[in-house]
């Protein structure tokens, strides 16, 4: 009797051991997270935001040259954008969504840009049109096997690789930091003639107060103007 009742207990304690294998695969595979699951909330996180600011800083490579730039970029839905770059090559870009005016002080200059719904830049990440472009423009795959990845800081951050599905201007590949709560932090973009840029942002704050006249843009005095010139991440 001693010996059937060990051999019951032995039974159902192995029993048990494989029901808990069973639920922790069965777990595991509803956790299971895919990039296509990353994209979607990325979209869905910025379809919320109403608004949104950061610190930036910005570093380019090309032909053994390299700039830095930093400043302050202001988002505000539909496609709103104000971006103020400091230092000494400081510039400011407006945008209301259908026209963008880049004006540079140090030459008196004004370039307006009228926006096409296919205009790409690595800035494009940061507003709802922006990112539906980038996503049916590229092929994305997590740019790691294990995700979301630790950073030197001690976060976690999911990473994307992207890349051009045709050949075309622009940035041939990316890569793209998505925080844990699905804002990109960090951008890194690679055109076809061998031209890097970084960008990261800081200290982001979403759904701020951001008035409308922010992103109107008054050309100033005596400044000279280019309309449409060709432009292009190369």
């Amino acid at each position: 009797m001693e010996k059937s009742l060990k051999m019951y207990i032995s039974a159902l304690l192995a029993a048990g051991f494989c029901l808990t294998l069973v639920s922790d695969t069965r777990a595991d595979l509803f956790n299971f997270i895919t990039v296509t699951d990353i994209v979607k909330k990325v979209k869905k996180r910025f379809g919320e935001i109403d608004s949104y600011q950061a610190d930036f800083s910005m570093t380019s490579h090309k032909l053994g040259a390299v700039m830095r730039q930093t400043g302050t970029v202001k988002y505000k839905a539909a496609n709103k954008v104000l971006i103020d770059s400091f230092g000494s090559r400081r510039y400011q870009i407006v945008s209301d969504g259908r026209k963008m005016w880049i004006h540079i002080p140090s030459m008196n200059a004004v370039v307006r840009q009228d926006l096409k719904s296919d205009s790409d830049s690595i800035f494009s990440a940061g507003t709802k049109s922006g990112l539906k472009r980038l996503f049916s423009k590229y092929h994305y795959k997590f740019a790691s096997k294990t995700q979301p990845e630790l950073q030197p800081d001690g976060s976690k951050k999911y990473t994307l690789f992207l890349k051009q599905k045709e050949s075309r201007g622009g940035f041939r590949t990316m890569k793209l930091w998505v925080s844990e709560d699905f804002l990109i932090t960090r951008a890194e973009g690679e055109t076809a003639i061998g031209k890097k840029v970084e960008l990261e942002f800081r200290n982001i704050k979403t759904d701020v107060s951001l008035p409308n006249g922010l992103f109107k843009f008054d050309i100033p005095a005596q400044a000279k103007v280019v309309i449409n010139p060709l432009m292009s991440e190369e």
